[in-house]
């Protein structure tokens, strides 16, 4: 029976070990799934918060370019992004920081004290990884008009030069094709065949 008991307190406790091993390995996946989606939100925040800066610095160049004044509202819904993507970058990197900061005091195990939040307070960043959808026409439009012009005028060049190295080509091939029938003809004898 001793025998019995010794195996059933082993069992018992590789079981305990196991279940311990795979809740810290599903704790630590779900760590790194809200550090990979805070990391998502502030690179998407900040290539909208980029493409904001350059739509405005070309509405800038243009108007100075043309002399013609900037319009307002569209400063005013670029202005918007940049302040809600610096907003909600600042708030994914706190996020960020809190999560590897509790990592690092419970792998060398001096854990603060938490703060208690209301439930009010605290707001999932990671849901919404955008506000481009919040606004009723994107501040990008008028440029996506002159972005697609000089797309158009790039494709007809193009086209030009493809169809100009397409003439080239042929007559380079006309030009072998002749080259190679003088040469047949160079290489025989009077009595027509080859030395």
């Amino acid at each position: 029976m001793m025998i019995f008991d010794t195996v059933k307190g082993t069992v018992s406790t590789a079981v305990d070990t196991i279940s311990s091993v795979a809740q810290s390995i599903v704790e630590k996946n779900r760590t790194n799934a809200k550090l990979n989606r805070l990391r998502l939100v502030m690179k998407s925040e900040s290539e909208l918060m980029n493409r904001a800066y350059i739509a405005l610095g070309k509405q800038l160049y243009e108007s100075q370019k043309n002399g013609k004044a900037v319009s307002a509202e569209n400063q005013e819904k670029l202005f918007e992004v940049i302040e809600k993507s610096k907003a909600k970058i600042a708030r994914a990197r706190e996020c960020y920081r809190k999560i590897v900061d509790s990592q690092n005091d419970i792998f060398y195990g001096n854990p603060d004290d938490e703060q208690e939040y209301s439930s009010s307070e605290v707001v999932d960043i990671t849901v919404a990884c955008s506000n481009e959808s919040e606004y009723k026409s994107s501040p990008f439009e008028s440029i996506e008009t002159q972005v697609k012009t000089a797309v158009d005028e790039i494709k007809d060049e193009v086209e030009e030069t493809a169809e100009k190295v397409e003439e080239k080509a042929e007559e380079i091939k006309e030009e072998i094709t002749s080259a190679d029938e003088e040469t047949e003809t160079d290489c025989e004898s009077p009595e027509g065949e080859l030395f």
